[in-house]
């Protein structure tokens, strides 16, 4: 009998603070290399700008 072993994930939880576009391509890359777990909707800062919170599965190897 032969097992394997899992490879070890690391949650991440990055706060984003920019504007529309910046977030949505930091998004899409998280989402393209297959680390985005989840996305927060975006909430307005005083400034103007978004926050938003990923959370990212770092799989290292």
């Amino acid at each position: 009998m032969s097992t394997t072993t899992a490879t070890p994930t690391r949650v991440l939880d990055l706060v984003l603070i920019g504007d529309g576009e910046d977030i949505a391509a930091l998004t899409a890359i998280a989402r393209q290399t297959g680390a985005l777990v989840f996305r927060s909707a975006p909430t307005a800062t005083n400034d103007g700008r978004q926050r938003v919170t990923l959370r990212l599965h770092l799989h290292h190897r």
